[in-house]
């Protein structure tokens, strides 16, 4: 028993072909392609036992009297029907009058708006059988997931901005982002555009933030998406988030309403512009996350980004609400046509990068590697000025540039630390990918928690290592 059926013009396979293909990763799907033996029979075997009927119509399919007959039957045993429209032709009596998905601009893609609403319309006729499995890669974004961006910020950090960036374009570090606070051209470092093209130019990406983080942090109340807009002309880079809506309305469709505007009002700093959804807060303290995961999902669907970012500090108090929150989130995600990858605002600790890539988040950026010195064997962060009782796992670091810096004089504190920061990132955002798509998430974080640990995140958020 199929759960879509898909009725089609024979003339119209190449494409039909394509629209099964993509639904199978999603449903059971049949259409008379492979048909063998007697047609009519096949109809009536198959027709009444589906649960949905998608009809792709086009000029050659309103002709078709068996079309018409296939889309009649159906209409007959009760069976929904969601019509495609694959150019401009007027759907045949009785019919015209149904709501269609307009196929005329798809290219083939299952993150195409048409799609995508497609997809939105036989969920709500059938539960999909398999939910989305996370890829090695987003191709739209040229990134491996999961991922970890190394920030770069003004704001209570060891290196300031155009040293930090220097110091992850040496290092060749893959994933950076930055704050357009700080790229502002009246406080812009010089040589910083240099810097970043170079990065790019050399493989990497650049994602650029909204700067409401250093904004927020200093009281600067005049950081206003206008000045984001200036301070982004003329800068290198391969994503950037929009000017955030900080307070969103506790409405959740208010809410995407105004989060679905500040990106489009943003298209003019980057055709690249990606939404940050943020929590609302609550009258005394904390955030409310109910309608968060609900929001998210609105929000990426009529959007149609290839990402959408949530900050850590609202999903919950401590690890274990927002491992669940994360999870909720995901779950909302799910439902969307393919898989939609989740970035966390903030997050640099391991740990966490770890227990939330369990819970369902793909990308994650934080500034611990210029704020903090890593313990390699524990996987966790102690004070900048350690580094001394640290210095010994650099020695024996990977990169070449971990190691030299230990005996360049010209090389201060501050790089050293970094450094030795940037080896310890770059080989556990490995290993975390490995086990992502490995499905070793559980024994991954035993061998950087303990089985304690692991234990206890395990019983307190049931399905994390589902």
């Amino acid at each position: 028993m199929a759960d879509v059926y898909v009725i089609h013009s024979s003339e119209d396979n190449d494409k039909t072909s394509v629209i099964v293909e993509l639904l199978e990763e999603h449903w059971d799907v049949w259409w008379d392609d492979q048909l063998v033996g007697n047609f009519a029979f096949e109809i009536e075997k198959e027709l009444p036992q589906s649960k949905c009927a998608v009809v792709v119509w086009s000029s050659d399919a309103c002709k078709s009297a068996l079309v018409r007959d296939e889309v009649r039957i159906a209409d007959e045993l009760g069976i929904p029907i969601i019509p495609v429209r694959l150019d401009g032709s007027s759907l045949p009596y009785p019919y015209g009058g149904l709501s269609t998905v307009n196929f005329t601009a798809w290219d083939g893609a299952n993150t195409h708006a048409a799609f995508r609403q497609l997809v939105r319309k036989i969920a709500t006729k059938v539960a999909r059988r398999v939910p989305p499995v996370r890829p090695q890669t987003a191709p739209s974004l040229r990134l491996s997931l999961p991922t970890v961006f190394l920030s770069v910020s003004s704001h209570e950090t060891q290196l300031v901005p155009l040293e930090a960036v220097k110091a992850l374009r040496v290092f060749g570090a893959p994933t950076i982002l930055i704050s357009a606070y700080d790229l502002l051209p009246g406080r812009r470092p010089k040589g910083i555009i240099a810097e970043l093209r170079q990065i790019r130019r050399n493989g990497g990406f650049v994602l650029v933030d909204s700067g409401n983080y250093e904004a927020t942090r200093r009281e600067d109340s005049s950081w206003t998406p206008d000045l984001f807009v200036e301070a982004m002309k003329g800068i290198p880079h391969d994503w950037a988030y929009c000017f955030d809506v900080m307070k969103p309305s506790l409405k959740p469709d208010v809410a995407v309403r105004e989060i679905v505007a500040a990106l489009e009002r943003d298209r003019a700093a980057s055709k690249h512009v990606l939404p940050i959804v943020h929590a609302p807060r609550k009258r005394l303290s904390g955030y409310d996350v109910q309608s968060l995961p609900y929001v998210v999902k609105e929000v990426a669907s009529q959007t149609s980004a290839p990402l959408v970012a949530v900050a850590e500090r609202e999903l919950g108090s401590g690890i274990i609400e927002r491992a669940k929150t994360v999870q909720r989130i995901r779950q909302e995600l799910d439902k969307l046509p393919s898989y939609l990858p989740l970035h966390i605002l903030g997050t640099g600790n391991p740990w966490s990068i770890a227990i939330l890539t369990a819970a369902g988040a793909d990308s994650f950026d934080g500034l611990e590697w210029c704020r903090m010195v890593i313990d390699r064997d524990t996987h966790r962060l102690n004070h900048y000025q350690h580094f001394d009782f640290f210095a010994f796992q650099a020695s024996l670091a990977d990169s070449p540039v971990t190691v030299s810096a230990l005996s360049d004089d010209k090389v201060a504190y501050a790089g050293r630390v970094a450094f030795h920061n940037l080896d310890y990132y770059r080989e556990f955002a490995a290993d975390l990918a490995q086990a992502a798509h490995e499905r070793r998430m559980e024994a991954f974080l035993v061998g950087m928690m303990g089985r304690a640990s692991t234990k206890q995140i395990r019983e307190a958020v049931p399905g994390l290592f589902a």
